[in-house]
């Protein structure tokens, strides 16, 4: 049961919360508020990484519980009732190592937030809400068409912004800004998911964004989202609010050419190209933030 829970916290997709916690952390170190205390620092490093991946792991664990439309197979099984919902014995365990996931989140931010002040609390709160009802009934907006959109708010300016504000405890738009370089693969890589499942979401009558606006116009807005991540990249080097030396992100367009190709060929190998974009992009530019703080 245990690999069964570690497969669906999908560990694959973790790679998002632990570079956007990381942009968040490095920003603050370029602002100088880190290593005063060393040893508490690294702590709230640990507990902040630890607290974004318990949050991810746990949308992903909680994300199947209440869908209705699943393989005969799985309906077959389901005679087992929890809130109401008839599910098997594994959906139930497995949303509920969700909720504690998700409970240990609260734990440790609320724990971060008696040392760096009330707005981390409330963002904390608009994190851990945001994140149940991703796909968490009544609410379940994945369902309307704001999934791309959630994500990006969540995993992108919001994650990194709290984590910045553990070690600052007071507001700056540099994260948020930072936010929008390679925050913008978050919702393309999602964006990703549903252009693979377009036709198996149609036909079940889940209602995601491509479904709702059309194949090619979700195929145009995941492009374009790729696009502005550049685009965001070298407007703040021209501007000086990174380093010049982050336009090294541009030497990973070639890979784009991989995700085109899975585009006209085979869109299930879409997903694993833009998370390796993102991972390239993403961790070059860290790198970069890092080394010129130095």
């Amino acid at each position: 049961m245990i690999k069964k829970i570690v497969k669906e916290s999908r560990p694959a997709t973790l790679v998002v919360t632990i570079i956007s916690t990381t942009l968040g952390i490095t920003t603050a170190y370029r602002a100088g508020y880190l290593f005063k205390n060393v040893q508490f620092d690294l702590l709230k490093i640990f507990l902040i990484t630890v607290a974004g991946i318990l949050l991810q792991s746990g949308v992903n664990l909680i994300n199947n519980f209440f869908d209705e439309e699943v393989d005969e197979e799985i309906k077959v099984r389901r005679n087992s009732y929890f809130l109401g919902y008839k599910r098997t014995e594994d959906e139930i365990l497995i949303f509920k190592c969700g909720l504690i996931f998700m409970f240990i989140t609260f734990l440790i931010g609320t724990y971060l937030s008696f040392y760096s002040g009330i707005q981390l609390f409330v963002i904390e709160l608009i994190g851990l809400f945001s994140a149940y009802a991703y796909a968490g009934k009544p609410f379940s907006y994945k369902n309307y068409g704001l999934g791309a959109v959630m994500s990006f708010i969540m995993m992108g300016p919001l994650m990194v912004y709290s984590s910045y504000l553990v070690f600052s405890k007071v507001f700056s738009i540099m994260p948020v800004l930072y936010s929008f370089t390679f925050g913008l693969f978050i919702p393309a890589i999602l964006l990703a998911n549903e252009i693979r499942d377009y036709k198996k979401d149609k036909e079940r009558g889940i209602k995601t964004l491509t479904v709702r606006i059309g194949y090619k116009h979700g195929v145009n807005i995941y492009y374009g989202l790729i696009i502005f991540a550049y685009i965001n990249t070298i407007v703040l080097a021209m501007i000086n609010l990174i380093p010049l030396w982050s336009l090294v992100v541009l030497t990973t367009i070639p890979l784009v050419k991989n995700i085109t190709q899975n585009m006209k060929k085979n869109t299930r190998l879409l997903i694993p190209a833009t998370a390796k974009l993102y991972l390239a992009f993403g961790i070059q530019l860290l790198i970069v933030l890092i080394l010129t703080k130095i």
